[in-house]
């Protein structure tokens, strides 16, 4: 799968052959870090099917969590990759590709059955989808995370994706999304995507999060197609900003972790507060009875004052 969704989105996304007209020059960028269309997927409707037979919406096996715990998935976005050019895939994967195994997410390599394929972006609400052959894999590949990852390193990488991405809408994915730029100070965009990579995990996992906050506005600003400029500039209009001061309208505000109260703290807060209302509901109940007791008694009448027993009294 290919490294398209940069930006916050920042998920290695795909990028299809294509020329791109830009200023002076014309550029041609090939990347092949996707799935084999033909790899199978189990649907829950549908049954098993070849990723080439997926719509967005579709639900399929994937993993997510800690726990890594399987379950039903949505696919947020499923597209090929432009034109009928074929690539080296080893059971369904490009050797980029970047798979799930136990607690590591590293790439496939270039082992298996190895066929000439056409490559498909696929991406879904979960941390990672699953195949019919039971093998975890994820929307990313080398070319935006070099280096292997923990799944404790991946999990915040992909919430803080998916945050952005719920935001903006799922054009990463698009193979019209980003274009080489001789102007820019990087001139290729995807020479910035390791770097992306790396700071948008200290990001994520530190909270340091300046350097992230302003590749991403350099990104964005002299790489990302004009049409999807404007969708991220609307909805990220402090991007760049200074996050240190505030982080309102910048891309950091959805992938810096937010402060939560402890719920163990809360609980035992809330139970104490509990406790102590009702003692106090019990020490009130208590007093107005004995008020109540007090006041009776004095209002009630002495026996011995009665007319029939002072008669009594008289006549002994």
């Amino acid at each position: 799968m290919s490294l398209s969704l940069m930006l916050s989105m920042l998920i290695a996304g795909i990028l299809f052959p294509r020329g791109i007209q830009t200023g002076l020059i014309t550029v041609n960028i090939y990347t092949d870090s996707c799935v084999s269309g033909e790899m199978q997927v189990e649907e829950l409707t549908k049954g098993t099917i070849a990723v080439s037979q997926l719509s967005n919406g579709d639900i399929i096996r994937g993993i997510r969590g800690a726990d890594r715990v399987h379950g039903w998935c949505r696919v947020e976005a499923v597209y090929p990759r432009k034109g009928n050019d074929m690539f080296n895939t080893y059971d369904g994967f490009t050797a980029s590709h970047m798979v799930i195994d136990a607690d590591a997410v590293h790439a496939y390599g270039e082992k298996g059955n190895a066929t000439k394929s056409r490559l498909y972006t696929l991406a879904t609400e979960c941390d990672g989808a699953v195949n019919a052959a039971g093998q975890a894999f994820t929307p990313i590949s080398t070319a935006f995370c070099p280096h292997e990852l923990s799944w404790s390193e991946y999990l915040p990488l992909m919430a803080a994706i998916r945050r952005v991405t719920s935001r903006t809408g799922y054009f990463w994915y698009f193979n019209d999304a980003f274009f080489n730029n001789e102007t820019a100070r990087v001139p290729e965009w995807m020479n910035m995507l390791h770097d992306m990579c790396t700071e948008l995990l200290r990001c994520a996992r530190e909270g340091q999060c300046q350097k992230f906050e302003k590749i991403m506005e350099e990104f964005v600003h002299e790489h990302l197609n004009p049409k999807y400029r404007v969708i991220v500039d609307h909805m990220f209009p402090n991007i760049g900003g200074d996050v240190e001061k505030s982080e309102t309208g910048t891309i950091t505000e959805l992938v810096r972790p937010q402060k939560k109260s402890n719920p163990l703290l809360f609980l035992a807060v809330g139970s104490a507060v509990a406790m102590v209302l009702i003692i106090i509901a019990a020490a009130f109940l208590v007093r107005r009875a004995r008020v109540t007791r007090k006041a009776k008694t004095a209002t009630d009448p002495d026996p011995s004052d009665h007319h029939q027993a002072r008669a009594q009294d008289v006549e002994t």
